[in-house]
């Protein structure tokens, strides 16, 4: 059994042909690699070019403004920090006198209960008292 490249080469008969170009003769697959070689080449300058835009395009950048800029952030960013650490103790400070308020009406509150327990219970002892005389009198009405 015969290879199948050389048959293929006898059938077509693609191994004897050769292309002549510029006075000069080449296979196809010569053809192919040099056209393959030249499309990289192409390829690779234009990339080059392109970066080399790029990288003109970013060195021809203003940054004195873009550094304003980023300044004037930062101080923004101080302000709404001293601002925010500025709200945050007075937070704490009316939480603080929030808390005293509450101690002393709760203070008051039990000073008044204390006072209301003790007036009850004169009102209840003169309750008492006073039903005692009045049953006295209804007991002996002549003796008052």
């Amino acid at each position: 059994m015969a290879d199948l490249g050389e048959k293929l080469d006898d059938i077509e008969g693609l191994a004897d042909k050769r292309l002549s170009l510029f006075g000069l003769r080449f296979t196809p697959t010569q053809l192919g690699l040099a056209l393959g070689l030249l499309s990289s080449i192409v390829g690779a300058l234009y990339g080059g070019f392109t970066m080399y835009q790029k990288v003109e395009e970013i060195a021809s950048l203003d940054l004195a403004s873009y550094e304003q800029q980023m300044q004037q952030t930062s101080t923004k960013i101080e302000t709404q920090q001293s601002l925010l650490t500025s709200i945050e103790q007075n937070l704490r400070d009316v939480k603080q006198l929030t808390y005293d308020i509450e101690k002393r009406v709760n203070d008051k509150v039990v000073y008044f209960e204390g006072k209301m327990d003790k007036f009850e219970g004169k009102v209840d002892a003169t309750k008492v008292e006073l039903e005692d005389k009045i049953q006295q009198a209804l007991n002996n009405p002549l003796a008052n």
